[in-house]
């Protein structure tokens, strides 16, 4: 009987306490958010808030008070946060809005790294050898239709085209090396 006296003198207390600045820190929430169901939403938080903090029925009405408004304006700060958060571009959008436009620069060295790579495939000796690199790099073919097409176990092939990519490697870095000499 005596806790059920206490819990209602309790709630007496904080009903009072609400009843006190509820509509002040309510105010002060209607201009800082867009509208009024968010503005309840963030006072019932702040009162949840001085229900946890059980120092602050000990404080003067002015300090609880300024207390209350510290904890409104973090809220309101944290609903901003947590908003500009959400509004945040998902990934794949914010790839595509991405300039992706080559300098001047990248765009002069991609082309001489394109040249020195068709030099270097027209060096191949062999002319199945530029078909293989043709076929899976032009085409965008498998294995396995590479060998349909060259009438060639998919086992020769893959040997072939590994073959023919370190004399490719070998062809472009001999050019490479010719040009930064110059």
């Amino acid at each position: 009987m005596q806790q059920l006296n206490m819990d209602n003198a309790q709630n007496a207390v904080d009903s009072t306490f609400y009843d006190r600045f509820a509509g002040i820190i309510f105010q002060y929430l209607l201009q800082q958010v867009s509208n009024e169901q968010d503005a309840e939403d963030l006072l019932l938080e702040v009162f949840l808030a001085a229900l946890q903090d059980k120092s602050l029925t000990n404080l003067p009405g002015g300090r609880q008070l300024a207390w209350l408004r510290r904890v409104a304006r973090y809220k309101v700060i944290d609903r901003y946060r947590h908003v500009a958060l959400l509004n945040l571009l998902p990934i794949e959008q914010a790839l595509e809005l991405e300039d992706t436009a080559l300098t001047p620069e990248q765009y002069t060295e991609q082309k001489e790294n394109y040249e020195r790579l068709y030099q270097s495939i027209a060096q191949l000796t062999k002319p199945l050898q530029q078909e293989l690199i043709n076929l899976r790099y032009r085409n965008g073919l498998r294995f396995f239709e590479i060998a349909a097409i060259l009438e060639k176990p998919e086992g020769t092939v893959r040997q072939l085209f590994g073959r023919t990519l370190r004399q490719l490697r070998a062809n472009y870095d001999q050019l490479e090396r010719g040009n930064s000499n110059e």
